[in-house]
């Protein structure tokens, strides 16, 4: 193979393995910023 084929491969995986963990974060982030739901007389205030 020569080094410019190898170049590219090397710049497609690199792509793809940023794209998938940009992909993970966006999705813990937004699965651990879901709403929850608060039963009938329940105050918004933290304790």
């Amino acid at each position: 193979m020569c080094p410019f084929c190898i170049g590219t491969a090397v710049w497609i995986t690199a792509g793809v393995l940023a794209t998938g963990g940009a992909s993970a974060v966006a999705v813990t982030k937004l699965w651990k910023n879901k709403p929850q739901t608060r039963e009938q007389g329940e105050s918004h205030v933290e304790q």
